[in-house]
């Protein structure tokens, strides 16, 4: 295939294969991977502002 199609060398064509069957075998699949989707959210936006914390504690300490 193209660029953009499924290969099986690619990691993530496995991981697609393995959420489709998961899905299509537990119908409550797919409330759990929104709330997958949504911890990790909310993960990633703790990470951002603590770097910005850091961030903003190492410019102040620098200047002193």
């Amino acid at each position: 295939m193209g660029n953009g199609g499924l290969s099986p060398n690619n990691p993530f064509t496995l991981f697609l294969i393995l959420i489709l069957l998961v899905l299509s075998t537990k119908p409550e699949a797919e409330q759990h991977l929104t709330q997958l989707a949504a911890f990790i959210q909310a993960t990633q936006h703790s990470v951002q502002v603590f770097r910005s914390g850091l961030e903003t504690f190492y410019a102040a300490a620098k200047n002193l």
